[in-house]
């Protein structure tokens, strides 16, 4: 009998011991009422939005609430020429002008939750690109150097400020990743009091096991990208965007209670 199945037998016969406490013998399903919540949130879908976002700023994320999606379409505007000056005006050295610097990195026109998008952002110039396979080196190249990122979202929790998000096809999980710069839009009725909620609407419509069993990546994003070493002094933008802003907004469709 060699090492491993030696270490194998030994686990086994301490599995086989009657006198542990883990684990149990018999694991009973756990229902609506021993399941349990880790976190909880209430309130309106406006009180939801705004939770959201206190959550968010302990992360260092930013976040502003609007009304309707035409106002969410100005502020985002607003938000990428207000992270175009700021760069302008702190940029040192000298000044490298390539396409990229006016590009958006983001999802199909389709997959975003507000209409004409692709619109607004012609008029300023600015130029979305949603790259359909990052496979190919080339494309890769074309898009690595783009600095603001936009993205919907499949679910947002208002007790954690977190975003959950997917890849697949119109939805490149390099939007938000990639940038330094990185936008959430989040619909009220994409908005959810905890993870535990959003969880428990998908399994009593029969889509959970479907939801996971058909994405090639599932991310939960809470504010920006952070490392810290071994003194915890905390870093921004290691791993992914550095800056993360979130627009919040009444986009009048209301989930059944």
């Amino acid at each position: 009998m060699n090492t491993r199945d030696e270490l194998l037998q030994k686990l086994r016969a301490t599995l086989e011991r009657s006198d542990l406490r883990f684990p149990p013998r018999r694991v009973e399903p756990l229902t609506a009422a021993t399941r349990m919540t880790v976190t909880q949130a209430s309130g309106s879908p406006v009180e939801l939005a705004e939770r959201f976002g206190a959550e968010l700023q302990k992360l260092y994320g930013t976040f502003e609430v609007l009304e309707t999606p035409t106002e969410a379409r100005l502020a985002l505007i607003n938000r990428l020429l207000g992270w175009m000056q700021e760069e302008e005006q702190t940029r040192k050295g000298a000044i490298v002008g390539t396409e990229q610097a006016r590009q958006i990195l983001t999802w199909d026109a389709g997959a975003l939750p507000i209409p004409g998008l692709e619109t607004a952002l012609a008029d300023l110039e600015l130029e979305p690109v949603a790259p359909p396979d990052l496979r190919d080196p080339a494309v890769r190249d074309r898009v690595r150097h783009i600095r603001y990122g936009l993205t919907g979202v499949v679910a947002a929790f208002a007790a954690t400020g977190s975003m959950l998000v997917t890849s697949g096809v119109g939805t490149s999980r390099a939007a938000s990743l990639l940038p330094i710069r990185h936008i959430g839009l989040v619909p009220f009725s994409r908005l959810y009091p905890t993870a535990e909620d959003w969880l428990r609407e998908r399994r009593q419509a029969g889509e959970l096991e479907h939801f996971f069993r058909n994405r090639a990546n599932v991310s939960m994003i809470s504010g920006p990208s952070k490392s810290a070493d071994i003194e915890m002094n905390l870093t921004l933008g290691v791993h992914g965007p550095k800056y993360v802003h979130v627009i919040l907004f009444d986009d009048e469709v209301r989930r059944p209670d």
